[in-house]
């Protein structure tokens, strides 16, 4: 009976959430969150990025060039960020999206993880935590008053247009890594192999298209596909790093 009753419960809560959130179809991602000291730090918040366009959302980083229809219409938008409440074992993070006045619109259970390795912990607790969002059934209501919709209202600091200065976005130290790589299948994902045969690197399933987490010996990174190239991107004494490598699938 009390499992009925809070399953009545949380289906009653996305419900009241439904009705607000599908009134939003734009939702702005920091390009870095408060309990991180670097822009992007674990790929987060492009990986935030990407998932809230997985669930049909409009999303865009803070230091992007938005629409000309919304760009000054913030109260037309959603402001996503991510709460942490880590122990020292466990990893946790949940994803809170609010409404041009600091109003919580929609929060997500807390996802957890208790890899040791930051980057994959902290990306394991994200997707989780995503999983609130097949709850939501999320909808754009694009039948709403646009003068509603589209209220203006005083710019938050850290959201701003093309034309008006914005954080840079961390430009990566480009490399090139020379011979042609080989998919082998392996759990959950690819090693990729040289010709001696030599394990190159080693790339793991997400729930996107040509988006992988990826380790190359001690480094921890991503791997994704991008205008027909493949990509591994890492950080290396705080600096951004982006390997070009040719592989066969």
């Amino acid at each position: 009976m009390k499992k009925i009753v809070l399953s009545l419960i949380l289906l009653l809560s996305f419900a009241s959430y439904s009705q607000n959130i599908n009134d939003y179809q734009y939702v702005i991602v920091p390009i870095k969150f408060e309990f991180l000291k670097e822009n992007d730090r674990y790929r987060l918040n492009t990986t935030t990025k990407f998932l809230l366009q997985k669930y049909k959302f409009k999303s865009y980083l803070s230091n992007e060039e938005l629409p000309v229809e919304i760009a000054n219409s913030r109260c037309a938008l959603l402001y996503a960020s991510l709460a942490e409440d880590n122990t020292m074992f466990v990893t946790k993070v949940k994803v809170v999206l609010k409404d041009c006045y600091d109003r919580v619109v929609f929060e997500t259970a807390f996802g957890t993880s208790r890899t040791k390795e930051y980057f994959a912990a902290y990306n394991e607790a994200l997707r989780e935590a995503f999983k609130s969002f097949d709850q939501l059934n999320y909808q754009y209501n694009d039948s709403q008053p646009k003068e509603k919709s589209l209220g203006k209202i005083d710019e938050p600091a850290e959201v701003r247009t093309a034309s008006e200065k914005a954080i840079p976005a961390t430009e990566p130290t480009k490399v090139l890594v020379s011979g042609q790589l080989y998919a082998q299948p392996i759990a959950n994902g690819f090693q990729l192999i040289n010709t001696e045969p030599k394990v190159m690197y080693k790339i793991y399933n997400t729930s996107l298209k040509d988006y992988f987490i990826a380790s190359k010996g001690s480094q921890q990174g991503v791997f994704f596909a991008k205008d027909g190239s493949w990509f591994f991107e890492y950080y290396q004494n705080d600096k951004l790093m982006s390997e070009r490598v040719e592989v066969k699938f």
